[in-house]
């Protein structure tokens, strides 16, 4: 029988601890890494109309657990949308890569132990 999230649908796929990133992953690899798991389609249909507003939410949540010092808490596809989100906003941030890479790494860790 299939799992199904919150929401009553398929979660999306989750890579294998194999897949991912290692802990000293540059930030190449990392974009190379979301590129191929992009879960941005099953977010639309998942929260439709609510996408931006939800989106926004989870990865605000994620940015103050990071900064919190807490380990990810939310599910490893929630984890892989805010990874693919913050490198979608990662140019009009205006944060530097040496501060950026420590906060996708926490993603990726996150996912990993998830």
């Amino acid at each position: 029988m299939t799992q199904m999230d919150q929401d009553g649908r398929p979660p999306s796929k989750t890579p294998s601890s194999e897949a991912l990133p290692g802990a000293d992953a540059t930030l190449e690899q990392i974009i190379r890494f979301a590129r191929s798991v992009d879960p941005v389609e099953h977010f639309r249909d998942r929260w439709g109309d609510e996408y931006e507003t939800k989106v926004r939410a989870l990865w605000e949540g994620c940015v103050e657990s990071y900064k919190a010092g807490v380990p990810a808490s939310a599910q490893p596809d929630e984890l892989t949308m805010c990874l693919s989100y913050d490198l979608a906003l990662g140019p009009y941030l205006g944060v530097p890569e040496p501060h950026k890479l420590p906060f996708l790494r926490w993603l990726i860790e996150g996912i990993r132990v998830g």
